[in-house]
């Protein structure tokens, strides 16, 4: 391309940037007047220095009520079921366990890396991903500990080890089992939670909601703007009169039809509105999760032994022949402390007698 092919060229598009930033700001100027009188009305309404404002239909402010109503109810419900989306909010623990496994992750990756012999080796080291963990939830962590005891168990010396330890180390063994299928039974539920409850919800907010506000927006503005008009029509001077009328009827049929549309809008909006199916969602997955972990635990009781050992109820009737004898042998003592006494008694009446 030539010098003079790239001036030409860069003279045109100089030409097309300035004649648009001169559209723009014509725009701009032209808007600003009216955009100026709709802030001043507006802080004038707000103050209570205007009270000739045009009323919207009962119907429409009706329905701006019950799409707030709408609206509130989901921001309110997502506060709270949000928690779902929080994997260990069960076990508020998990945080120290997180920050020793990130030290211990750390620490393998620079032992990792002090054995690298090359570039290629350490960035692979450096974007391999850590290990897999559990869950950080309070069944899993149950789940843990008892397979953890159970191992205790299981590892004690043949020496002094017993059937009723063999017991111990199975039935902890089962409860670590029953509680990770728990584990996973409340994962299930805060899955269907988050997308056929919170997901919905915030579709909502996003969509069909925000939908409405925009059109409400809209309302708002154009009835500024008529009521502006409308004003300036009433302190106008006589020759104006005819223009600024002509604008304020303009303005009239955008309101008009800006608050139509918003009415309608807000009525599909209400209509649509999914609450209660994303409600009965979130009811389903929580009875399945009741259900299937109430079931898991009475299956639980009921196929492993929880009676008192044998050797806890030896020793409890060796205590209790011990404390029954220790009983005889003072009721026998008594029982011979009474005699002395009577004895001693009739002496000393037969000493009274004889004297």
């Amino acid at each position: 391309m030539s010098f003079n092919s790239f001036s030409s060229n860069f003279s045109k598009k100089f030409q097309e940037l300035s004649t648009s930033v001169s559209q723009k700001a014509g725009e701009i100027s032209t808007n600003l007047p009216s955009l100026a009188q709709n802030t001043q009305r507006l802080v004038q309404e707000k103050l209570g220095q205007v009270t000739d404002i045009s009323q919207l239909p009962q119907e429409y402010i009706e329905l701006e009520k019950k799409v707030d109503t709408l609206k509130l109810t989901y921001q309110h419900f997502l506060q709270i079921s949000s928690t779902f989306e929080n994997e260990s909010y069960d076990y508020p623990k998990y945080v120290n366990e997180s920050l020793n496994e990130f030290s211990k992750n750390v620490a393998t990756k620079v032992s990792e890396l002090s054995h690298a012999t090359n570039a290629s080796e350490a960035q692979n080291i450096l974007i391999s991903p850590n290990a897999t963990t559990e869950p950080k939830t309070l069944n899993y962590a149950l789940s843990k500990v008892s397979l953890q005891s159970s191992e205790l168990f299981a590892q004690l010396p043949s020496a002094i080890s017993t059937p009723q330890d063999h017991k111990t180390a199975a039935t902890l063994l089962s409860f670590s089992d029953v509680q990770a299928k728990i584990a996973q039974e409340r994962l299930r539920q805060d899955t269907v939670i988050q997308t056929k409850f919170n997901k919905q919800l915030r579709e909502e907010l996003a969509g069909a909601i925000d939908g409405a506000n925009r059109a409400r927006k809209d309302v708002q503005n154009k009835r500024l703007k008529y009521d502006v008009a409308r004003s300036n029509l009433l302190n106008a001077r006589p020759e104006k009169e005819a223009s600024l009328r002509v604008q304020m009827e303009a303005l009239e049929d955008e309101f008009a039809q800006a608050t139509e549309t918003a009415t309608l809008i807000m009525q599909k909006v209400l209509a649509n509105s999914g609450l209660l199916t994303d409600l009965k969602q979130m009811a389903i997955a929580e009875k399945t999760y009741f259900e299937n972990s109430a079931s898991l635990m009475k299956e639980f009781i009921e196929s492993n032994d929880f009676d008192v050992n044998d050797s806890k109820t030896n020793s409890e009737s060796a205590t209790a022949g011990a404390d029954a004898s220790t009983a005889e042998h003072d009721i026998s003592d008594d029982l011979d402390n009474e005699d002395e006494d009577d004895t001693t008694q009739g002496g000393i009446k037969m000493s009274v007698d004889d004297k």
